[in-house]
């Protein structure tokens, strides 16, 4: 069956000699509350009896504690009250000092914490000194493959170069023996071409290039023995794998091989 009822959180208090005594902050400390029989709040209805409390003299004193409800229902407690020096009065809420060996364990854990925040900001430091490095180290191979392909790319231009100049010779001799049948001037024409392409593959060091030369001597010899199939025998040199990369280059200059002969 339900009843009123007072709970407090503390049954004993210190309270300070000479203080006077506010019932509401000394409910306050002592954590009072009190509730009727059908749970309504009750802690304001509460009376504290301090009659036999001596704030003046230093000495432990009993408090009671009423309260009723609505109903006439009642219900008492008591707590007791230890009136002392006030240098003597621990407050409720006040914290206990540390002690020595306390302290002595934070400043460990401080220093160990210390450490560990080093640890961390040493690996994280190495890990990106590696990363620099390596990436120094990324870059320098790729610079230096980059030089290596820039210097192969210009000499296989300039191979191409050479080897465009030979066919734009070869098909430009092939077609002005068309123009003036004149077998004299194709055969010193071709001798000329044969001459550049002995020397061009002596300074070469490609082993495709000197392929490629040779294909040309081939070229030579055949328009040599069939100059009226001449231009035909060079325009098969485009379907040769390597020369259809040069043939742009081949009539660019082909168009001013032909202006300087026909002058």
């Amino acid at each position: 069956m339900a009843k009123v009822e007072i709970t407090m959180v503390r049954h004993y208090l210190d309270w300070s000699l000479h203080q006077t005594i506010n019932q509401a902050d000394l409910m306050t400390q002592l954590g009072v509350h009190a509730t009727g029989v059908n749970g309504e709040d009750l802690t304001n209805k509460v009376v504290l009896n301090l009659t036999q409390v001596n704030i003046d003299q230093q000495g432990e004193y009993p408090v009671a504690l009423s309260v009723m409800d609505a109903s006439g229902q009642t219900a008492q407690e008591s707590v007791t009250l230890h009136v002392r020096p006030a240098g003597q009065v621990e407050s409720p809420t006040k914290s206990t000092p540390q002690t020595p060996t306390k302290k002595k364990r934070y400043g460990v854990i401080a220093i160990l914490v210390v450490i560990i925040l080093l640890l961390v900001w040493w690996g994280v430091s190495a890990h990106n000194r590696a990363q620099q490095q390596e990436q120094a180290a990324n870059n320098d191979q790729q610079s230096s493959q980059i030089e290596q392909n820039s210097s192969s790319i210009s000499k296989l231009s300039s191979d191409n170069q050479k080897l465009a100049n030979q066919v734009a010779q070869l098909k430009g001799a092939a077609q002005q023996y068309q123009k003036d049948h004149d077998q004299q001037a194709l055969n010193n024409r071709l001798d000329k071409i044969e001459s550049q392409n002995q020397q061009l593959q002596d300074q070469t060091q490609s082993s495709s290039t000197r392929e490629h030369l040779s294909q040309v001597t081939n070229v030579v010899n055949k328009v040599r023995q069939d100059p009226e199939d001449g231009v035909n025998v060079v325009n098969n040199l485009k379907k040769q794998p390597g020369f259809d990369q040069i043939w742009d280059a081949v009539s660019q200059k082909l168009s001013s091989w032909l202006d300087r002969f026909s002058n």
